[in-house]
């Protein structure tokens, strides 16, 4: 019968566990000085080594000849162990012996000594799902069991322990093995193998073995079997029905870039290439990750696991992006993978939210008002419009001077309102600023069809009591349904009890109202009617 993987490689000596140096020194330094303590609790997430340390320490306690304090493999306790037949070593199920009983019993065989070794082991895996019977019972006899009796606890959620447990214990912590320990481990499995691996597609198995070294060596495994001998990046791609780095920046560019079109043809593209979504957007969210990296970190190579070549390109695309774009993204994405996963069909709630990082720019979120923001100083750095006006002689007889843009900008607004007639005061910005929270008033109150109707209307300004809604084109349905009677009405209602003011409903389409906003103030010639003909220069007007 063939052997996984990751059982065959099982390690049999403390060198042999990969990335836990922390603990394996100290275990080899009491086995050395004859201090081995009564109890152990080993702690660490799945596939970082802790039942394979137990099982080695069980192993080295008994073994009649060890060789630099690691089992020899060869003695009659050694080979009973390895053979899963020995008396002295009992491996238990916390999972499915969780109960009461199940610990009595244990209290009851503890009273039998060792047979061929100088310890009786108990190793109890899982130890997190023993109920708080079992816990109690357990108490006494882990705190003072007899001197040839050794308790090795594994855990993978240690913060589950009742406290009396954890004091009566020496803790170990397993960290995640290291994406470089798992590459050389794998080396030297596919030496051993005869497999011929490409160092990208180590990479790529590391990378998503999260931390843990079975997992790497059942997608190895995997791998092996579906390609043969020889595993290039190609196969686990395939294998594991993720995407690479080349589309990752891809759709990365096109969301950064609002190209919502670009963006869900590539997702078309994975998804007809059979690649998992859910696995898509942890791969997505990870790059945006690295983006980040690149614009905080001086050396991002430190906590980026890419080749230099990967590096390079990240550098190139993360150069012509914010940080509050790239961060926008991540917490678009981080959303949508909790919501994914208890999704049927989690493509739907991907392109639906590549549509709103791209449409950012016309959101009216805190995400969205930081992005224009951002695009907005980088107008003014690479040099935006600027109008000079060029005051000759003013009825003040000042003499001949320039006058800032920014100084004109301000009179140009102050004059272009008045000119348009708004009449809104001090509480016109506050009721804006409010609009988001007067959709979630409605959610609250459930008032589910008047919120689908608002939800996608930005407000535009106040006149008077005239509150001034835009949707896009493809939203007309909403707009068309503000404008029947009943609705309107309920609206305006509704909106009397959220803000304390009459306000009536006025909706548009966005380029509508963009070409009536546009004939409504220019900029040029509002600083002409300010300043006269004479003393109006226009530098630029981009």
């Amino acid at each position: 019968m063939y052997t996984a993987l990751y059982r065959k490689w099982r390690p049999r000596k403390f060198e042999d566990v990969y990335g836990q140096e922390q603990v394996t020194a100290t275990l080899k330094n009491e086995l050395e000085n004859n201090k081995i303590s009564h109890a152990y609790l080993l702690c660490g997430t799945r596939g970082t080594g802790k039942t394979s340390t137990a099982r080695l320490l069980a192993k080295a306690a008994n073994c009649s000849s060890p060789k630099d304090h690691n089992p020899c493999d060869s003695c009659d306790s050694c080979v009973s162990i390895n053979e899963g037949s020995s008396i002295d070593v009992i491996e238990i199920d916390a999972a499915s012996n969780r109960g009461i009983d199940d610990i009595r019993n244990l209290r009851e065989a503890i009273k039998f000594t060792p047979t061929l070794g100088k310890y009786k082991v108990y190793i109890i895996d899982e130890v997190h799902m023993l109920t708080n019977e079992a816990f109690n019972a357990l108490l006494k006899t882990l705190e003072e069991p007899p001197s040839y009796v050794m308790f090795i606890l594994a855990t993978t959620e240690p913060h589950k322990l009742p406290a009396t447990i954890l004091s009566r214990c020496q803790r170990f912590d397993f960290k995640r093995i290291s994406i470089q320990n798992i590459i050389s481990h794998l080396k030297v499995i596919c030496s051993h193998e005869g497999m011929q691996a490409d160092e990208a597609a180590l990479r790529i198995i590391a990378r998503n073995a999260d931390g843990a070294m079975r997992d790497a060596l059942s997608i190895l495994d995997q791998c092996a079997v579906y390609s043969g001998k020889n595993i290039a990046e190609h196969t686990v791609l395939e294998v594991l029905g993720i995407s690479g780095d080349q589309h990752l920046m891809e759709i990365g560019d096109a969301i950064l870039q609002g190209d919502a079109s670009k963006s869900i043809l590539i997702i078309d593209e994975l998804s007809a290439g059979g690649k998992d979504i859910n696995q898509f957007i942890k791969d997505l969210t990870a790059h945006y990750r690295n983006l980040l990296m690149i614009k905080i970190l001086d050396k991002p190579e430190d906590v980026i696991d890419m080749s230099s070549e990967g590096i390079l390109a990240l550098k190139n695309s993360a150069e012509q992006f914010g940080r509050e774009s790239i961060v926008r993204c991540i917490k678009y994405l981080s959303e949508l993978e909790n919501e994914a996963k208890w999704y049927s069909n989690p493509r739907i709630l991907l392109e639906v939210a590549v549509v709103r990082m791209c449409k950012a720019a016309g959101d009216d979120s805190l995400e969205g008002l930081m992005t224009r923001l951002a695009k907005l100083e980088k107008m003014i750095v690479e040099g935006g419009a600027a109008v000079a006006v060029t005051a000759m002689k003013l009825p003040s007889e000042h003499k001949s001077e320039k006058v800032t843009a920014k100084a004109t900008a301000d009179s140009v607004i102050k004059k272009s309102t008045a000119a348009a007639g708004t009449t809104s005061g001090a509480g016109s910005s506050e009721i804006l600023s409010k609009w988001n929270g007067f959709k979630q008033f409605l959610k609250e109150r459930r008032k589910i069809k008047l919120m689908t109707f608002v939800h996608t209307a930005k407000p535009l300004r106040l006149e008077g009591n005239m509150l001034f809604l835009s949707f896009e084109k493809e939203d007309r349905y909403s707009k068309e349904a503000l404008e029947m009677p009943e609705i309107r009405k309920d609206i305006e209602k509704e909106a009397l009890d959220y803000f304390g003011a009459e306000i009536k409903i006025k909706s548009s389409i966005v380029n509508e109202e963009a070409a009536e906003e546009n004939q409504d103030v220019d900029i040029v010639k509002a600083a002409i009617q300010l300043a006269g003909q004479d003393n109006v220069e226009v530098i630029s007007e981009e």
